[in-house]
């Protein structure tokens, strides 16, 4: 879904600039919007990306304790969501939330490892 790609994107890798911070911006500026540009919010995924990240947002996170390293999500009350939440589709469902896992556990990969280059550097 290239909708919840970008919205992802947008809000792990840029802290999430709203809609209205960006016509700020473009006013502040002198531009024009563009509309490819134009931040996504929660309410311009659909229904089942919507849902998604609801869920996605409610399971607990795995951390490693010592180094803090995300190691995903902790599925145990997933069933429980799916039934409170009536998921029909279950299986877009899961790829929804698969895309949610993988960019998620990416961005905590790169800020790991941003994290241990800056410990190098202060070694030296």
């Amino acid at each position: 879904n290239k909708k919840l790609n970008r919205f992802i994107s947008e809000n792990l890798q840029s802290g999430g600039v709203t809609k209205d911070q960006y016509f700020l911006m473009c006013e502040l500026m002198g531009t024009d919007p563009n509309p490819d540009e134009i931040p996504l919010e929660y309410n311009d995924l659909d229904y089942e990306c919507q849902l998604a990240l609801k869920v996605f947002n409610l399971l607990p996170d795995n951390i490693e304790g010592i180094g803090g390293t995300w190691l995903g999500k902790n599925f145990s009350g997933l069933g429980t969501f799916i039934d409170i939440y009536e998921i029909d589709d279950k299986q877009q469902f899961m790829e929804l939330l698969t895309v949610l896992i993988t960019a998620t556990a990416e961005h905590h990969r790169r800020q790991q490892k941003q994290q241990n280059a800056k410990k190098s550097k202060g070694r030296r």
